[in-house]
């Protein structure tokens, strides 16, 4: 029997080593092949692609790596975790510019590999964007995230999405960065409700969007969980929401501290939550 092969694109970031270090635990004997930006080694890969950028050109890079190592294109899995587009906004003001060049890396290149190579499995990760604190800041990737629900209701059998609750990553610590800097400009006035939300606190941006952000996701869901206390989201916790959809039948598993359920449904959106027509 020949061993399983997994191929995550964008292994050096949490998500990605979060999925490597799981499925080293769950595949002992299988092939991890993971991809990176730079000419590094990715921790916890059998084999490194270098140099693979989330673009157009992907898919034939991809390739003729694969092609140089000798390996084959059978995945069992394709786990996709580069994220990347413009925030600091309220995601209604989101362009089509915008919303383009934020596909552009957080989901058409997903898209594209998973034409290309048909994996058993296609894994994406998401996030909370519909709860009412996003709506502020979420800017373009609240439009990528409810397109990538849609791709996975799309179909069902062979596409997973993992939504976590926050964690400290670099991502998170970027999203703060250019959302303390849009907050000195801003001409928007959810974004001056967050502004004035953030001055009384008397704490460092970050410390406050972290706190923010956890504050709004215990109280969205804590009614859901009456015996379990709500904590923070770790890497540990994006491993176990990795084995879920592995294992799960639902398009959408949700982990959110100790707290985990499954999703069949969109989430309910407001009326204006439609393409971005400026």
């Amino acid at each position: 029997m020949s061993k399983k092969q997994y191929l995550i694109i964008g292994g050096s970031g949490e998500a990605g080593q979060s999925a490597l270090q799981t499925l080293r635990k769950l595949e002992p004997e299988a092939l991890l092949v993971a991809s990176t930006t730079s000419e590094s080694n990715v921790e916890g890969s059998d084999i490194t692609l270098k140099r693979i950028f989330a673009d157009q050109n992907i898919v034939a890079n991809v390739k003729e790596q694969l092609k140089q190592n000798n390996l084959s294109s059978q995945w069992d899995a394709l786990i996709y975790t580069p994220a990347l587009g413009e925030v600091g906004f309220p995601i209604q003001a989101t362009t089509k510019k915008a919303l383009s060049e934020a596909l552009g890396i957080s989901y058409d290149p997903m898209v594209l590999l998973e034409i290309e190579f048909q994996p058993k499995l296609t894994i994406a990760y998401s996030a909370f964007y519909w709860l009412p604190h996003t709506y502020s800041f979420y800017g373009s990737m609240g439009y990528v995230k409810k397109k990538m629900d849609e791709w996975a209701f799309a179909s069902q059998a062979n596409r997973r999405i993992i939504r976590a609750g926050t964690f400290f990553s670099k991502s998170v610590r970027g999203i703060s960065l250019i959302l303390q800097r849009s907050l000195k400009k801003t001409d928007h006035p959810e974004m001056n409700v967050l502004k004035e939300e953030w001055e009384k606190s008397g704490k460092k941006f970050q410390d406050f969007f972290l706190d923010y952000a956890w504050k709004h996701e215990s109280e969205a869901f804590s009614e859901k969980f009456p015996n379990i206390p709500y904590r923070h989201t770790n890497r540990d916790d994006l491993g176990r929401g990795l084995k879920l959809a592995l294992q799960s039948s639902h398009p959408i598993v949700t982990v959110l501290g100790d707290w985990e359920w499954t999703e069949d449904t969109m989430p309910i959106l407001p009326n204006w939550f439609t393409v971005p027509s400026v």
